[in-house]
């Protein structure tokens, strides 16, 4: 179990190292807490002998944690067993509390759970946490973690995810960062490795296999890189490991696809990203950002400059690409000063689509270590939060999200849909030249460009009344959220016309659907 909107491929490697080892599994998709009920009636009427639960994801696992009482109360008596990178960091609290789960797999888990499944011994198995006899928590010691050239493509079962009538599959070309920022849990799971290697990738040949074989076998057209950073450091061996997988696809017979990845600032480079425009298919690129405060960059150690950020933004637009990025405008030591910097960067460059909030506390990360040194950190292990350090600052915040929840991070949030927007202009760009419309793009961007340009003024607003000392609270936040609303409507109408021409043009009825996966034994 875990969630499916679009291909999960943790649980899709799973499965894939299961069935190798002569193991049948079932995907239940658990997008949300209102599935949890489902997903328990399919498994008792299953009656399987293991049940996986995906814990990566601090804020939803409590989804998961109701599943897995749900089932016990429900009389399911085989073993549940989670993994993930929030339990490899609550490993202790969620054995000591949540009894109905018997076992956690602590790390890369293809080669654990497979053992688990098949051994009577579990305190012979490496790398999983368990009970002792006298119920007190312990972990076994770490093994190897796994050569990605041993691991068996990702399960491609179900009906896969489309864009304008093109199928699209999610794909890694490598496992883990190089980075270190303080506040992602991602970075702090591949440190905590016994092993110390933080960051492995793919032979190119390798890639251009599995994605030779979607594109011929399966008609994917679109491949979305989840890896955490698809670029390694270092420009001159950057530049051969791209050529070679550019050349590697073309003798594959795959010349016509599109392409999504993420990176940091430092890794946009003319060069670099000329080749990926022009040989690899690059449609989308997700920009990690997160601040272009000097003070923020300091406070989640991301180890990028200000001038980096605003040279990669430049390589961007001179080379015409679609990016897209986060901006955390509020952290621990956020001021005002600091807050208007990335208010300066949003308007500047508000043609590209964004979204914006503030730095979590996320299990096992030196952020949340710091903050809780500090005395700073509220809560329990289920989910921290804090106060920013001055009481001015705060109370923008907390305005702030009061303001900017249905745009930023409602089910309908504009600042995401206009990232969807953005992609199908630029799908229809590259797979549909013939009757792609240079006009699609303009208005697309001017969509951003004044979602982006009203959000800055917004928080600028926030910021002047604030300051101003005095005022009803509620007052301002009616006043800003009927304002907000009235733009977004005025927004959505538009956007909504650019698709519906898009997809009229192109001929595709399908704009973006989530993955069908056959469940055996279930009932639709």
């Amino acid at each position: 179990m875990g969630p499916e909107l679009e291909e999960n491929l943790s649980l899709r490697y799973l499965c894939s190292a299961l069935e190798n080892a002569g193991h049948s599994t079932v995907i239940l998709p658990l997008d949300g807490s209102g599935d949890v009920r489902g997903v328990r009636d399919a498994i008792l009427r299953l009656q399987p002998r293991f049940v996986g639960l995906s814990l990566a994801f601090q804020w939803r696992a409590l989804d998961f944690f109701a599943l897995a009482v749900a089932l016990r109360e429900g009389g399911y008596a085989g073993r549940i067993v989670g993994g993930g990178h929030f339990s490899a960091f609550t490993w202790k609290e969620i054995l000591t509390e949540f009894p109905e789960i018997d076992a956690l797999c602590r790390y890369e888990a293809e080669g654990t759970l497979v053992a688990l499944v098949e051994a009577e011994d579990w305190s012979a198995v490496p790398g999983v946490a368990l009970r002792a006899a006298d119920g007190a928590p312990y972990e076994t010691p770490l093994g190897s973690i796994p050569e990605l050239s041993s691991l068996a493509w990702p399960d491609r079962r179900g009906d896969p995810v489309r864009c304008l009538g093109h199928n699209v599959a999610s794909i890694v070309a490598s496992r883990g960062c190089y980075a270190r920022c303080a506040f992602c849990c991602i970075a702090a799971w591949h440190g905590r490795e016994s092993t110390g290697v933080r960051f492995r990738v793919r032979r190119p040949e390798e890639v251009a296999d599995e994605m030779a074989w979607l594109h011929h076998e399966k008609g994917t057209d679109i491949f979305i890189f989840h890896d955490d950073d698809f670029f390694v450091p270092g420009e001159g061996g950057l530049l051969r490991r791209l050529g070679s997988l550019a050349d590697a696809l073309e003798a594959r017979g795959l010349r016509r696809f599109v392409s999504v990845v993420k990176a940091r600032p430092n890794d946009v480079r003319p060069e670099v990203f000329r080749l990926m425009r022009d040989r690899l298919g690059l449609n989308r690129l997700f920009l990690g950002i997160e601040t272009d405060a000097a003070q923020g960059l300091g406070t989640l150690a991301r180890h990028v400059t200000r001038e980096q950020n605003h040279a990669a933004m430049r390589v961007i637009d001179e080379l015409g690409l679609y990016a897209c990025f986060n901006l955390l405008v509020f952290d621990p030591d956020t001021t005002i000063a600091s807050l208007e910097d990335n208010l300066a960067f949003m308007d500047r460059y508000a043609h590209l689509p964004f979204n914006f909030g503030r730095a979590e506390l996320y299990a096992g990360t030196p952020l949340l270590e710091r903050m809780q040194a500090e005395g700073r950190a509220r809560g329990d292990w289920l989910g921290w939060d804090y106060r920013l350090h001055d009481p001015e600052i705060q109370r923008v915040f907390d305005l702030a999200m009061k303001v900017f929840y249905p745009r930023n991070f409602s089910a309908e949030a504009m600042a995401n849909r206009l990232q969807g927007t953005r992609f199908d202009v630029e799908v229809a760009a590259s797979l549909h030249a013939d009757v792609w419309n240079p006009a699609w793009r303009s208005e697309a961007e001017a969509l951003s460009h004044a979602l982006g340009t009203d959000s800055a003024a917004r928080l600028r607003r926030i910021i002047a009344f604030v300051r101003r000392g005095a005022g009803d609270d509620a007052e301002l936040v009616a006043a800003e959220s009927a304002g907000l609303a009235s733009v977004d409507q005025g927004i959505r109408a538009r956007a909504s016309a650019l698709e519906a021409e898009v997809r009229r043009t192109v001929g595709a009825d399908c704009r973006h659907s989530r993955p069908r996966l056959p469940l055996p034994g279930v009932s639709p």
